[in-house]
């Protein structure tokens, strides 16, 4: 969960969103299909605009030999002390800073985690090559798996709440990653069964003179029906999947991409 939803609401104490928990499986999946050294191995596992921790919490029990770095420059003294309190600091490390997190670290990056980050940044492709200016710890070798917003048409008041600057289609994406000098290894959408509910979000919007006041996944109370959508949502991803196995790519709410910087 971004630390700016989190603020609105105890995130410890509401419920998780199901989009949260089936995307954290999502995750999972696209890590086991195209990495599957990571799930296997002893990896560090590096989280820049980690947020308040729950996924890479829930993710260490699937990866259960990585260590993780988890980076959010939204964290102060009060907040870094809490997850530093909290966290097994043998298995979680947390900074404010990608710089203060890389300092003197002698063991590479096998993976490093973007979910959902870049599309709050202005000049994603500056932010994408200065990542790789960490030489020492992102190398050649290290895969980046990265998870944005899908389709610029769907931007609504959810997106400016959230601070998003855009939202991407494959295309763009691609282009974006390339441009940044990294080669890109796997690409598609997720999530298909949304998009009808986005669009009439956005539509509602247009035809709505009213105030508008998004809220973010932080407001989320648990349900009864939260089962429900999560599976409805995996479904989705599964069959999303096997349509492009047999080379269907069909679009979705969200986009994930699997890259690496390219060899200089």
């Amino acid at each position: 969960m971004d630390l700016r939803e989190s603020e609105i609401t105890n995130s410890e104490e509401s419920g998780r969103h199901p989009w949260e928990k089936a995307r954290r499986e999502v995750v999972v999946s696209l890590i086991k299909r195209f990495l599957p050294r990571i799930m296997n191995e002893r990896s560090q596992v590096l989280d820049i605009g980690c947020g308040d921790t729950w996924l890479i919490e829930q993710l260490s029990s699937d990866l259960v030999q990585s260590k993780f770095i988890a980076v959010d420059t939204a964290f102060n003294e009060q907040l870094l002390k809490k997850y530093r309190d909290r966290l097994n600091r043998d298995k979680f490390e947390v900074f404010d800073s990608l710089d203060s997190a890389l300092i003197n670290r002698e063991k590479k990056a096998d993976l490093v985690l973007l979910l959902d980050v870049i599309e709050h940044i202005e000049d994603d492709i500056t932010f994408l090559k200065w990542t790789q200016s960490f030489s020492n710890h992102i190398t050649t070798e290290t895969k980046f798996l990265i998870t944005v917003p899908a389709f610029q048409s769907l931007f609504c008041e959810h997106d400016v709440f959230l601070g998003h600057y855009r939202r991407y289609t494959n295309r763009m994406l691609k282009q974006h990653i390339e441009e940044a000098g990294m080669e890109v290894e796997h690409i598609g959408y997720f999530f298909f069964t949304l998009l009808p509910l986005r669009i009439i979000e956005v539509l509602k919007e247009k035809l709505s003179s009213s105030e508008k006041s998004a809220k973010g996944v932080a407001s989320w109370k648990e349900k009864s029906t939260d089962a429900i959508i999560k599976w409805v949502l995996l479904t989705d991803y599964k069959v999303s999947t096997l349509f492009n196995k047999i080379g269907i790519r069909l679009p979705g709410l969200s986009n994930y991409i699997v890259c690496k910087p390219k060899s200089k």
